[in-house]
């Protein structure tokens, strides 16, 4: 059975591994976790999550990054909430979309793309996963501390 040490580090070569670990990810989670996924634009960030949504039950072409939206939700068991914070420039906007809120409600999962506009609002348990580019298709994948 995986864990999270097991499935961190690692090195995807294509979209497909990218929502496979996704996919694998998602078993591991329970409601009321926060993963926050770092990484520069185009790294696989979004594939992750569609993996871990498919992980929970949504066929990964339902999900899209919420750039615009800001929040995305998903009636799996546990709920799925997907936020992008890639826009958000004042902490008044956290406010306004209640993340502190989010953050909080042990019945949800939360991913949060570009968690570093709520700096200091995750929780320290939230697990931190980082993805880069390694040339290619290929994204190296690894939890932070």
């Amino acid at each position: 059975m995986d864990t999270l040490d097991s499935l961190f580090p690692t090195t995807t070569a294509c979209e497909a591994d990218t929502l496979d670990l996704g996919e694998r990810l998602a078993v591991l989670l329970q409601p009321g976790d926060v993963v926050a996924l770092t990484g520069d634009l185009g790294a696989g960030k979004t594939h992750l999550a569609k993996g871990i949504a498919r992980g929970l039950g949504v066929a990964p072409d339902e999900v899209t990054s919420p750039t615009f939206t800001l929040v995305q939700e998903y009636a799996t068991d546990p709920p799925l909430r997907h936020l992008d914070l890639y826009r958000i420039e004042r902490d008044d906007e956290l406010d306004g979309i209640g993340l502190d809120e989010m953050l909080a409600d042990p019945e949800a999962i939360t991913l949060i793309e570009w968690p570093e506009r709520a700096a200091g609002r995750l929780p320290p348990e939230a697990i931190r996963v980082h993805l880069s580019h390694e040339g290619g298709d290929q994204r190296r994948i690894g939890r932070l501390p």
